[in-house]
């Protein structure tokens, strides 16, 4: 359970929402949304599907409604609910009203999907895909067969470019091996394909192959392929450095000059014809990477609160944390979100204090019946009438004798030593015991207590930065593949 600006239980959650409806324009019927947020079967825990609903809500509510947020697990696939108030916090206005009017690609619910996939994609879990346009009836046969022309041409598209050099080597390999194609870079349609006897009767668009087989795709993986290939031959050479030199005369080879685009990573570099290295170079190779590890080594430690220093306050934040035991922004996040962490002794504290808290307890009830029990040793040494006159006359202390008795044989049976009743230095042993483990957990559980107060001052302002940087990376990833793409689409024009 999870819950903003609000009781997390049902009954507290609807009167605080009744509340903040009270001061709103009340201008419409509705109340509250519900939102349903599925995951896929054993994708996520319902920790990790409380952390996905609370982002989710952050993000698509931006702090402006009460919401309650509950995970379900009574299904095969982990599920959040989420319940928001209709009536915004600040300014009364209804949700309904603020964003839900116009045309329906331009209402906050066309952008809810989005903001899960998003999320779901930074998490590492799947999205469900749109769905693209169907197949034929004889096409969906073949497939089930395993006979699709389709599926056998991906296939062969996958092999050649895995083999060829660069997108021109592509389309050669293509007409060598059995697949047709045609190729119009100044069209609309710029790549279609048509495996040669395979009964195929009209070439294939590109498109409806998928997204991996476009011209601009398959150029893209051609390149990534060459470079990964490139880059194991790097490694092997490195494994295998007696296969790099020759140990007397280095023969020689011809080199050729590399092609001027300046490289970026290892993997970018220009291929040329390899020179047979000798073994003074690759002795100095070995010592400069050896002066490299040692000087890594001797560096400063990271700045522990690097992730947030661009945050406005920065040091005075860091500096308020750190007086708190919060001592790098890894500390922080662990407390981030609700659920288990492992200073956090609360339920082990209060098991503890509840057994050692019944074992003091029996150990005061039997204290309490050797006191009176003498006077229950007179009443059973008369008989008759005398004991009936005693017991008048003692009727309070003779049944509080007999009720702690009664007590003491309830309660005693979880304590027995070798099926006999435990004595009271056996249960003052016990009680010990559980109290010298209760003393050493408390003072990590009171630390962490000190923390986590101390984090939950910041823990929204952090986690609202966290996620402004996270978009912003995002955007400007996105902007680099988009000119990536323009370039090899300038490239293959």
């Amino acid at each position: 359970m999870q819950s903003y600006a609000c009781r997390a239980d049902s009954r507290g959650a609807a009167a605080d929402f009744r509340a903040v409806r009270a001061g709103g324009t009340g201008r419409t019927e509705i109340l509250a949304h519900h939102i349903v947020q599925s995951f896929a079967p054993d994708e996520v825990t319902p920790e990790q599907a409380l952390q996905i609903g609370e982002e989710l809500c952050d993000r698509f509510l931006q702090g402006n409604y009460q919401y309650v947020l509950a995970v379900h697990t009574d299904k095969s696939h982990t599920h959040c609910h989420i319940i928001f108030n209709n009536t915004n916090l600040y300014n009364g206005l209804s949700f309904t009203y603020e964003h839900n009017q116009g045309k329906v690609k331009e209402r906050s619910w066309a952008q809810l999907r989005a903001i899960s996939d998003e999320l779901c994609k930074e998490h590492g879990i799947s999205v469900i895909e749109p769905k693209a346009k169907g197949v034929s009836h004889f096409e969906h046969d073949m497939q089930l067969q395993g006979k699709s022309w389709k599926d056998k041409l991906r296939a062969k598209i996958a092999e050649v470019a895995f083999y060829s050099k660069d997108f021109a080597d592509f389309l050669r390999n293509c007409s060598a091996s059995g697949i047709e194609y045609v190729y119009k870079p100044q069209n609309k349609v710029k790549l279609k394909f048509r495996l040669s006897g395979e009964g195929q009767q009209k070439f294939t668009r590109a498109e409806t192959l998928g997204e991996d087989y476009t011209a601009e795709r398959i150029a893209e993986q051609i390149e990534q392929i060459q470079k990964a290939k490139s880059a194991m031959e790097r490694l092997a050479e490195k494994k295998n450095p007696e296969k790099a030199f020759a140990p007397s005369k280095p023969a020689v080879t011809t080199k050729t000059e590399p092609t001027p685009t300046p490289p970026t990573t290892v993997a970018d570099e220009p291929e040329s014809n390899l020179s047979v290295m000798t073994e003074e170079e690759y002795i100095k190779i070995l010592n400069e990477q050896d002066m490299q590890a040692q000087a890594e080594k001797a560096a400063p430690p990271a700045d522990p609160w690097a992730e947030i220093r661009g945050m406005g306050r920065a040091n005075e934040i860091i500096a308020d944390l750190e007086s708190g035991g919060v001592t790098s922004y890894h500390v922080l996040a662990s407390f981030f979100y609700k659920g288990g962490h492992p200073d956090d002794h609360t339920d082990e504290l209060a098991e503890l204090k509840k057994k050692y808290t019944a074992i003091d307890t029996l150990i005061a009830k039997m204290k309490h019946r050797d006191e009176l029990a003498p006077v229950y040793k007179e009443y059973n040494s008369k008989s008759g009438w005398f004991q009936n006159r005693f017991r008048k006359k003692n009727a309070a202390t003779i049944e509080d004798y007999e009720e702690t008795v009664k007590y003491i044989k309830e309660h005693r049976q979880p304590y027995l030593v070798n099926g006999k009743p435990p004595t009271m230095l056996d249960l003052l042993e016990k009680s010990n015991k559980l109290k010298s483990k209760y003393n050493s957990l408390l003072p990590e559980h009171m630390a962490f207590v000190t923390k986590r107060d101390t984090a939950k001052k910041y823990v929204r302002q952090v986690r609202n930065y966290m996620n402004e940087e996270h978009n912003r990376r995002e955007r400007e990833k996105y902007r680099q593949k988009k000119l990536t793409q323009q370039r090899n689409k300038n490239y293959l024009e």
